[in-house]
């Protein structure tokens, strides 16, 4: 836990007041949908390496912000912005040397702290101001599982199609979904339903009538709670190929009884995981992610 807990707050405490350029969603100006996944955050101790595993594997391209003082890098693929790569070194003990954080839209970057707090969350990092991208904080649901919260300063994006190598859904897996379910339907403004998705049992967090996300549960001795973005791709063999001759490695391959084998889990060299899932075009989509 202290490990991610270190990592997450690194990605809010670096020094963008300096960083003229946006440096988050690209937004409608005005526009918010609260509860909508708007921003990823690759924190990795080898920068270097993550641009040439996630450029092998999705095809991404990777600007660097010249202006950060923390050496900040944009992803973007074909549709546009992604979201942001930084250095960070790995914490003493850690097993791994890379996460992923996933920032909510929120109206109140300050309320949503004071709601996380009151259901049985806590406060990694205070909320701030950030130049060129908006207000957020890092927080930690009552199991445990760390994810950001923003409210943009140039909006969120509109709910469009999703495009190859974006992300197209996420997962929360943590002991108690219905736990988790009420501290998010308090925090986001979520519908919560529960069904299945892929066959399985998931709990569903939704808003305007888009799916935004789902909760699976796990055994708390097999994995700690965290949140799992997928990126949709078009050939998920293929890209497993691509996962091993860049470096990275497979933790759940597909399965026949999950989506038809259209689902995986993968790790990059240092650690980062992420899913990927081809979606078929004939099965209704869960909602736009993204």
């Amino acid at each position: 836990m202290n490990r991610f807990l270190a990592l997450a707050a690194f990605v809010s405490l670096l020094p963008w007041g300096a960083i003229a350029s946006p440096l988050g969603p690209e937004g409608t100006p005005g526009q918010y949908l609260p509860g909508k996944f708007v921003w990823f955050d690759l924190a990795t101790e080898d920068p270097a390496a993550a641009r040439a595993f996630y450029g092998a594997v999705f095809g991404w391209s990777f600007r660097d912000v010249a202006e950060a003082p923390g050496s900040y890098t944009l992803i973007a693929n074909d549709s546009g912005k992604v979201g942001g790569l930084l250095r960070h070194a790995r914490p003493a003990g850690a097993m791994v040397g890379a996460r992923w954080l996933a920032l909510i839209s929120v109206p109140d970057v300050a309320r949503a702290a004071q709601l996380a707090r009151e259901r049985g969350g806590s406060v990694v990092t205070e909320p701030h101001p950030v130049a060129g991208r908006g207000t957020l904080a890092v927080l930690r649901d009552p199991q445990g599982a760390v994810f950001g919260v923003l409210k943009a300063d140039g909006g969120d994006p509109p709910d469009t199609p999703v495009e190859q190598g974006d992300v197209f859904w996420l997962d929360l897996f943590t002991a108690d979904p219905a736990q988790a379910a009420a501290f998010y339907a308090a925090l986001g403004g979520y519908d919560v339903d529960v069904g299945e998705v892929a066959g399985r049992p998931r709990t569903l967090l939704s808003n305007h009538g888009i799916a935004r996300a789902g909760i699976a549960r796990i055994e708390p001795s097999k994995t700690r709670p965290q949140w799992l973005p997928y990126i949709l791709v078009d050939d998920v063999p293929a890209t497993l190929d691509r996962v091993r001759r860049a470096g990275g490695r497979v933790v759940l391959p597909p399965r026949a009884g999950l989506l038809e084998g259209n689902v995986a889990v993968i790790a990059d060299p240092q650690g980062g995981t992420l899913g990927i899932v081809r979606w078929p075009g004939d099965a209704p989509a869960p909602g736009a992610a993204r």
